[in-house]
């Protein structure tokens, strides 16, 4: 049987991981495409070219998939356009458009959606929250724009301060949605350049991955998510993470109900939230139209089975073929996070030779650099306290297991940086 054709759209640190996923899999053909070719070809102008071939030439891919944000509306405009399965452009739209999401989540699961409004209906009427809320744009950038604020004051400062750089952010998703006059909903482009302010929602932080496949919903685990103290960067997650079987039932009827709503098919989807396990309540952060690339390997670690691959068969009409595949190898699984709490020029990144002795030595992590030398951190993408420059994958029977190899990894991978700062002592105390 021949090779069913894949359009990958994905970004430019992912394709070492992505060709490796692919590299014994003689059922899927990958012709990957970088977020950043797309940028720097022109959103509007990729997008049309590849619509126009792929129309000319019906053969000439099966499916498109995306991973990320940019390459996830980049996939569903061409998929519509085409007649490929993803989810829809109004999905995407209504996960990655804050605002939007959350009038659908107050309509469909009210007691799990904390209070919000946009940040000029707090600035008109400051009564509607009290004080401390979050705030985030209304279309997010990682964690850029994210602030904890006590005051319209403060509010004020930072709509001033950031607002410019989120409008450069989400150029790139105005320009593909331009591809079609109808994808211009007035009310989406209105709001996705403002901020979004949420009362706080408190409880340990995790991630429900899952994907929706001709209507049927299903869950593949929860991630749980560690900070560096006294920060919002994040230092590793925790795969498998469990609550009580009340709880985790909860969240699986309520996501039941929130993943059609949001007119989400044919894709992974993943949903952050916080929950208190005492009190057996959960609130929802955000919904995410698309797989959580980051974790691809983390869940692969403990279950057997690669996401990517499960992504291809959604995109392809074939029925997800994870129960078939799982193979437990290890009990867990942490997904780092390496951060610089400051702007630095990078001296020294890990050379091959270095990356394949860490490979001769733990061929089961996965490392997956994100930065080169001679940059500056900030020339990538970062928020606003911290610039992440690696993520390590590191399996293991046990938490002393999993640090124990964390620790010895660190020791080698050999980044260089100039003029270190004081607040990078945070990085040791990820343990």
């Amino acid at each position: 049987m021949a090779a069913d054709k894949i359009l990958f759209l994905c970004d430019a640190s992912d394709v070492d991981i992505v060709e490796k996923s692919f590299s014994e899999r003689s059922d899927y053909e990958l012709t990957v495409e970088t977020t950043e070719r797309i940028l720097e070809y022109g959103v509007k102008a990729y997008l049309e070219r590849t619509i126009e071939l792929m129309n000319r030439y019906p053969q000439m891919y099966d499916a498109v998939v995306g991973t990320h944000d940019s390459s996830a509306v980049f996939a569903a405009i061409i998929a519509e356009k085409t007649g490929k399965r993803f989810a829809s452009v109004q999905s995407i739209i209504n996960c990655q458009n804050k605002y939007i999401s959350r009038r659908i989540q107050r309509s469909c699961i009210p007691e799990h959606t904390p209070a919000f409004c946009l940040a000029l209906d707090y600035l008109r009427n400051p009564s509607r929250l009290d004080t401390p809320f979050f705030i985030k744009p209304v279309r997010s950038n990682i964690s850029f724009g994210t602030h904890r604020i006590s005051s319209p004051e403060e509010l004020h400062a930072c709509i001033a301060r950031e607002s410019l750089d989120i409008a450069k952010h989400n150029q790139y998703f105005l320009d593909a949605l331009s591809v079609d006059p109808r994808y211009l909903e007035p009310f989406n482009v209105q709001t996705c350049n403002a901020f979004l302010c949420e009362d706080l929602i408190k409880g340990s932080q995790v991630t429900v991955d899952g994907f929706v496949h001709d209507g049927q919903v299903e869950l593949v685990g929860m991630t749980k998510a560690s900070y560096y103290p006294g920060s919002n960067s994040f230092s590793h997650h925790e795969f498998p993470c469990h609550f009580k079987p009340e709880l985790e039932n909860a969240i699986h009827q309520a996501l039941q109900r929130l993943i059609p709503a949001l007119g989400l098919n044919n894709s992974f989807f993943n949903v952050e939230l916080r929950a208190d396990e005492p009190r057996g309540t959960f609130a929802i952060i955000e919904v995410n139209s698309r797989i959580a690339f980051q974790f691809a390997k983390t869940i692969e670690s403990v279950t057997g089975y690669d996401p990517l691959h499960l992504l291809c068969d959604i995109a392809v009409g074939r029925p997800p073929r994870y129960a078939e595949t799982i193979s437990r190898t290890f009990r867990y699984c942490y997904n780092f996070e390496l951060h610089s709490f400051s702007d630095r020029k990078i001296l020294k990144t890990p050379t091959q030779s270095g990356f394949q002795e860490l490979r001769i030595r733990f061929p089961e992590v996965h490392i997956r650099n994100l930065i080169q030398e001679n940059t500056q951190l900030s020339d990538y993408k970062h928020n606003p306290e911290s610039f992440r420059y690696c993520m390590l994958d590191i399996p293991g029977d046990s938490r002393a297991e999993i640090m124990e190899k964390h620790k010895r990894i660190m020791s080698l991978l050999g980044y260089e940086f100039a003029e270190a700062d004081e607040a990078d002592s945070l990085q040791a105390e990820c343990a």
